[in-house]
């Protein structure tokens, strides 16, 4: 449940009986569904380097190992819900949620080790009406100044632009959150292995931790040209590539495994980026035998069900049922 939404409600509708404040005007926006929701998440396909860490791009059978030999016992995902509520004289007024969760599965049965949530109004405070914000604060209402980091502050105010600017604010906030909750566990020193659903390399305390996976299952960023890229879209099914660093933030061990056969399929089914730290290196053929073992139960009825392993399905089912519903949002039409 939100408790921003409903306090933003209150000071909306008693703030004043006009859209007037001041010299500022209120522009609500009767959206069904988040940014997200709507394809702003996805990403344009882009090419970053990368150096290969084995001799060459060639395919490697992982061979097999048997379930109880697998060591991935913690889960985590975070998610993001990017709601543009108003604008106020073209500002845009974001209400911006990030949550994220490790799960645990002991004798195969999933719990919540640990889960954060947060829940922020995002908007430009350079280009906010004045009195409208110390009213915001007055009220309590978190806010976050989308502006603070943003290389736009310089440029005209364009609608669109600051809308790509809160987005972005609001991710960062995931990742955040995601790198916390991750170094929380990596402190604790638990027993077994966490796998996170996406890069590692956002903080270098899960880049260095030797039992820390990270799973992609987007290829938006392709790190190879021919004849590599082909070794890599002819995987068969228990195969993967040559080890390599990707150019990021922080330096990984990565290598591409094909986790189900993509015979009369798409060249990406069943093919998955994993990430482990570079101390990993030796372990990265157990590693994929254990995410092999993990291919049952099958993550349906998701679209990526091909390329997700169910523990982490889990966790998206369990952050889907905490976050805000779309009923939250109803007063603005």
């Amino acid at each position: 449940m939100s408790s921003l939404l409903p306090a933003l409600q209150k000071y909306l509708r008693h703030s004043n009986a006009s859209p007037q404040i001041g010299n500022a005007s209120r522009r609500f926006v009767r959206s069904t569904q988040f940014d997200e929701q709507a394809g702003f998440g996805d990403a344009e396909v882009r090419f970053s380097a990368a150096e290969l860490l084995e001799p060459e791009m060639r395919a490697i059978d992982v061979g097999e190992c048997a379930v109880a030999e697998n060591q991935l016992s913690y889960f985590m995902d975070g998610i993001q819900r990017s709601w543009l509520l108003y604008y106020q004289d073209c500002a845009p007024v974001y209400y911006g949620y990030t949550a994220a969760v490790i799960r645990q599965r002991q004798e195969a049965i999933m719990t919540t080790y640990k889960y954060r949530n947060s829940e922020a109004l995002h908007l430009p405070f350079c280009y906010f009406d004045a009195d409208e914000l110390a009213r915001f604060r007055s009220q309590h209402l978190p806010l976050v100044d989308t502006m603070a980091r943003s290389e736009e502050i310089d440029r005209p105010k364009q609608p669109m632009a600051l809308r790509e600017v809160a987005r972005t604010a609001i991710t960062t906030e995931r990742e955040q959150l995601e790198s916390s909750l991750a170094k929380e566990w990596i402190e604790s020193d638990r027993h077994g292995w966490l796998v996170m659903d996406g890069s590692i390399s956002i903080s270098a305390a899960t880049a260095d931790c030797p039992r820390v996976v990270g799973l992609i299952k987007s290829h938006n960023t392709q790190f190879f040209d021919f004849p590599d890229q082909d070794v890599i879209f002819n995987l068969k099914a228990g195969e993967r590539s040559s080890t390599f660093k990707p150019n990021g933030r922080h330096s990984v061990c990565s290598w591409y495994l094909r986790i189900r056969s993509n015979a009369n399929e798409d060249i990406h089914f069943g093919l998955l980026r994993v990430e482990a730290a570079l101390s990993s290196q030796s372990r990265v053929d157990e590693i994929s035998r254990w995410l092999l073992t993990e291919r049952r139960p099958l993550s349906l009825p998701d679209s990526r069900w091909d390329r997700m392993i169910y523990p982490i399905r889990d966790c998206e089912q369990f952050l889907r049922s905490q976050e805000p519903s779309k009923a939250s949002f109803g007063w603005l039409g």
